[in-house]
């Protein structure tokens, strides 16, 4: 048997906004653009790739004579809670998204604090943008960060498709998690700022004082909101929920106020966003930290010289420490999470892992942006490369290695 179900989306000029649409220049060619609903279409699509479900729940967006947007999902009887879940789920996604939207970006533009281009030109000016495309379902766990790189709205179109979510991934899997498509499950990303802008728009002064450029301080409801909204129910452990990872010293901050529990870099807290539920969170610095530490610029495929070399090791160590922690932790949310935050320290200092550790560190150090303009990315030696040079050189990850061919 067939589960059919229509969610109510909202009218093209809500859309319009909540969609971002268009997401660039080029969908919106006077002859033959690509549509609002083609552009729900595809975000909503990425959704149901990274729940696991894309093939088993087939998804359409149509128009009623009205103008309202619906959204027709399909699946056998087996996907009727999954179908309803999701469906429902982005209702009210849309709906947070809408009031922070209209209620929220308003007063951050009365205030003076909305895109104030501190940079020459070329500047992208900022844009409203919720977290579309991850899964919304089936996932293991929750990343809070604070706020999207406008190029994954404006060039890639894919929230993941990214040098920082690649190279969680990429720590997942050293941890075990065994696929990329396994991967996604557990980077569910909530922004605390729902706004695209620039990559290094987060480090700079300006704006506030004590929060820098981007506008985080302003969306305590619609952080609240999107958590909770996303904060699946742990299956098998009643009373707990999926744990979250926050990266980032003003997400910390943020998220400390949001939950009344302090939560810094390597610190955790067990917090009740859910009546009734526990849930353990762990503080980190952001992944793109090692980046920034690694290379000068980021993306020119090299390491850069002098003693950040050593910062990039101890940088990696504590990174897979937190991805190890989000792993144990998705699989048994129960257990005390400074207890296992001990012993994924114990298990990444171990000089067993130091190979591990030299690997990652030279793969992820090849970070490459052959294309400056667009920003595509590559990694230019590869992680079976990085582990015989690292082999080869008694672990010295920045011994040289022969690039991809």
């Amino acid at each position: 048997m067939t589960y059919n179900a229509s969610f109510q989306l909202g009218t093209a000029d809500v859309l319009t906004l909540l969609y971002s649409y268009p997401n660039n220049a080029d969908l919106h060619a006077p002859n033959g653009g690509e549509a609002l609903a083609d552009t729900i279409a595809h975000w909503f699509g990425l959704t149901l790739k990274r729940d696991g479900l894309a093939g088993k729940i087939t998804a359409a967006v149509r128009i009623t004579a009205t103008g309202v947007y619906m959204l027709d999902l399909a699946g056998d009887d087996g996907l009727t809670s999954s179908i309803d879940t999701i469906g429902s789920r982005l209702r009210q996604f849309l709906e947070q998204g809408r009031i922070a939207q209209g209620t929220v970006i308003p007063k951050i533009v009365a205030a003076g604090k909305w895109d104030p281009k501190p940079d020459a030109a070329p500047y992208r000016p900022w844009r409203f943008f919720l977290p579309h495309g991850m899964a919304m379902a089936n996932h293991v766990s929750l990343q809070f960060f604070h706020y999207p790189p406008i190029r994954l709205l404006e060039q890639t179109r894919d929230y993941l498709d990214d040098p920082v979510p690649a190279r969680l991934a990429e720590l997942l899997e050293a941890n075990g998690v065994t696929t990329e498509a396994e991967a996604w499950r557990y980077e569910t990303v909530v922004d605390a700022t729902p706004v695209a802008a620039a990559d290094d728009q987060g480090t700079k002064a300006g704006g506030d004082k004590n929060w820098g450029l981007i506008p985080i301080q302003y969306f305590p409801d619609y952080q609240r909101a999107m958590v909770a909204l996303l904060l699946n129910a742990a299956p098998n452990h009643p009373g707990y929920t999926i744990p979250i990872v926050v990266y980032g010293k003003h997400p910390c901050a943020i998220f400390s106020n949001l939950f009344h529990e302090p939560v810094g870099a390597n610190t955790v807290a067990t917090v009740e966003i859910i009546p009734g539920m526990k849930t353990a969170v762990l503080g980190s610095n952001h992944p793109y930290m090692f980046y920034g530490t690694a290379q000068n610029p980021v993306g020119s495929g090299k390491f850069t010289s002098g003693p950040t070399r050593g910062r990039c090791v101890k940088i990696m160590t504590t990174d897979l420490i937190v991805a190890r922690w989000q792993v144990i932790m998705a699989g048994d949310p129960s257990q005390d999470p400074q207890t296992v935050l001990n012993a994924c320290t114990a298990y990444w200092n171990d000089s067993v892992q130091a190979g591990k550790i030299c690997a990652l560190v030279r793969r992820q150090g090849s970070l490459s942006y052959p294309d400056g303009e667009s920003l595509k990315y590559c990694f230019t030696v590869s992680l079976e490369q990085a582990a015989a040079c690292c082999s080869a050189h008694g672990n010295d990850a920045f011994a040289p290695c022969e690039p991809v061919r």
